[in-house]
C-alpha cells in the first residue's frame, strides 16, 4: 500500500474514525492492529521480520540492565542490519548467489529505521534513560507505528512510549494543525519533488559524460531540491497524520538550506538520524578515546569520520555512498580544526550559508551516482566548462520549485515552527488553504506521476 494512494486514504480514514470512538487503551491496540495490517499489505514476509525483531528486543529489554544482555541485543541487531545491507546491496549476488528477487526480500521496507529504534531502546534502558516496556502492545507499536514505519522519523523510546501511555485529546486546533502539515507535505511532494523528478534524465548520474558541465550543474540542483522536498514532504505528511491521533512525531528537517556551517547543517537535515548518530556513535566514540587518553588530534579526527561512515553505510552498502559519508566526515573534521571563535558579520554569514549549500549539494553526487566511477566522472566533468545544452532544461520549473521551497522554509524559520500557518491571520489561512488545494488539483491531473518516496526503500 503506497502512502499517496486511494487505498491508503481509505485505510487512514477508517483508522481515524474507529480510533476516535475508542478508549485510550483500546486505541493503542487498534493502532497496532492497523499498523500490522498496513505492513502486511506491503509484504507478509517483511511482517515476519518485524515480528521477530519486536519479540527479540522486548525480551532482551527486560534484562538490558545487564551489560552482557545489552551487548547481546545490540550485537544481534547490528549483525542482522549489516548482513541485510550487504546482501541487498550491489555486492549481494557475490556474497549470496541467489536470484535478485530473493535478495530484495532480505531488506524489509523500513528495516533501517525500526532497527535503530530497537538499538536505542536497549541502550537507553541500560543507561536508565528509559524504562523497560511492560506492555508488549506499546513496545510493538513503538517499532511498527504505521505513520513512521516506512521512513521514520526515528523516535526515542522514552518520549514515544510515554506518549503512548498518556491520555490523548485531539481538539480543533490539533486537527487544523494536522491537516495543515499534510497539505504542506503534499505540496512539497507532488508540486515540487515529483515535478522536478519527472524532468531528471534517467542517465544523468549513471552516464554523466553524456552531459555538459552546465547541464550537470543544473540537473544536480534539480536533484537536490527534489530530494529535499521528497523527504521533507514525507515527514510533514506523517507528522500531520500522527497529529490527528494526538501523537507527536519528531521533526526531521529545519530549513537545512539556511545552515551556515556543516555542523549546523546536520542539526537541520534528517534530524532524527543525525541526532541518533550523534548520541549513539559520535559521543560514545569520543568518550572512549578520551578515557583512554588517545592523542587529541585523533579524538577530533576519528569520531566524525566514524559517524559519517556509519551514516553512509546506513544509506547503502555502496562505494559511492560510503564516499559521500567519508566526505562529510572530512568536512566536519576540517570545520572543527579551523573554526573561528568570532561571530561572523551578516555578509560573512550569508557567504557561509552559500558555501555550505554548495558543498552539501556537490557531495550529493556520490550519493546519487550509480557507482564510484560515475561519481568521479561527474565531478571531473563539472570543471570542463562546457556550456552546450542537449537536453530539455526546465528552467522555469526549477526556479519556481526553488522559490516555493525557500518560501516555505522562510515561513518555518520566521515563525519557528513547521506549522507556520497556525500563526497566520484567519483570512491568510483561508487563502493559503485555497491556494494549496488549487495547486494540488492542478498537479494531480490526468498526467500526474506520483513517485514513490525516496526513503521508502530503506
Amino acid at each position: 500500500m503506497q502512502l499517496l494512494s486511494l487505498p491508503f486514504l481509505l485505510f487512514a480514514t477508517v483508522t481515524l474514525v474507529v480510533y476516535y470512538l475508542l478508549a485510550h487503551k483500546a486505541q493503542n491496540v487498534w493502532l497496532l492492529a492497523a499498523s500490522c495490517f498496513f505492513y502486511v499489505t506491503i509484504s507478509w514476509q517483511y511482517a515476519l521480520v518485524l515480528l521477530a525483531v519486536t519479540i527479540l528486543n522486548f525480551t532482551i529489554g527486560k534484562k538490558a540492565a545487564s551489560r552482557a544482555w545489552l551487548m547481546l541485543g545490540v550485537g544481534l541487531n547490528l549483525v542482522s542490519f549489516a548482513a541485510l545491507k550487504l546482501v541487498s546491496g550491489p555486492y549481494g549476488p557475490r556474497l549470496l548467489p541467489v536470484p535478485p528477487e530473493a535478495l530484495s526480500l532480505l531488506l524489509p521496507v523500513g528495516f533501517s529505521f525500526y532497527i535503530l529504534q530497537a538499538i536505542s531502546y536497549l541502550v537507553d534502558v541500560h543507561n536508565r534513560q528509559a524504562d523497560a516496556a511492560d506492555d508488549l502492545v506499546d513496545f510493538a507499536l513503538y517499532l511498527s507505528y504505521f505513520p513512521k514505519m516506512l521512513a521514520g522519523p526515528i523516535e526515542r523510546p522514552a518520549r514515544f512510549l510515554s506518549d503512548l501511555r498518556a491520555s490523548r485529546r485531539v481538539d480543533a486546533s490539533a486537527l487544523a494543525r494536522g491537516v495543515g502539515l499534510i497539505l504542506v507535505g503534499l505540496l512539497r511532494k507532488i508540486v515540487i519533488a515529483d515535478r522536478l523528478t519527472s524532468f531528471l534524465p534517467p542517465t544523468i548520474f549513471s552516464d554523466p559524460a553524456a552531459f555538459s558541465s552546465l547541464e550537470k550543474i543544473i540537473w544536480l540542483l534539480v536533484f537536490t531540491f527534489g530530494l529535499y522536498n521528497d523527504f521533507a514532504g514525507y515527514t510533514s505528511i506523517v507528522r500531520g497524520l500522527s497529529a490527528l491521533m494526538g501523537i507527536e512525531l519528531s521533526p526531521n528537517f529545519r530549513q537545512p538550506f539556511f545552515a551556515n556551517s556543516l555542523s549546523d547543517f546536520w542539526t537541520r537535515w534528517h534530524i532524527s538520524l543525525s541526532f541518533w548518530l550523534r548520541d549513539y556513535i559520535f559521543f560514545p566514540a569520543r568518550r572512549w578515546l578520551m578515557k583512554r587518553r588517545w592523542p587529541q588530534l585523533l579524538t577530533v579526527l576519528l569520531p566524525p569520520l566514524l559517524t559519517m561512515l556509519a551514516s553512509g553505510f546506513w544509506h547503502g552498502a555502496y562505494a559511492s555512498v560510503m564516499m559521500w559519508g567519508a566526505l562529510h566526515g572530512l568536512y566536519l573534521v576540517a570545520e572543527q580544526l579551523f573554526k573561528s571563535a568570532r561571530s561572523p558579520s551578516r555578509i560573512r554569514a550569508a557567504l557561509s550559508t552559500l558555501a555550505v549549500f554548495s558543498i552539501t549539494t556537490l557531495t550529493l553526487i556520490p550519493f546519487a551516482a550509480s557507482s564510484l566511477r560515475s561519481a568521479l566522472v561527474y565531478f571531473s566533468g563539472l570543471f570542463q566548462f562546457t556550456a552546450q545544452i542537449t537536453s530539455t532544461i526546465p528552467f522555469l520549473d526549477l526556479f519556481a520549485a526553488a522559490a516555493l521551497t525557500l518560501w516555505l522554509d522562510w515561513q518555518e524559520s520566521r515563525h519557528a515552527t513547521d506549522a507556520f500557518f497556525a500563526k497566520w491571520t484567519p483570512r491568510a489561512r483561508a487563502w493559503g488553504f485555497a491556494a494549496a488545494l488549487w495547486l494540488l488539483i492542478l498537479f494531480l491531473g490526468p498526467q500526474a506521476n506520483v513517485v514513490t518516496f525516496v526513503y521508502q526503500g530503506f
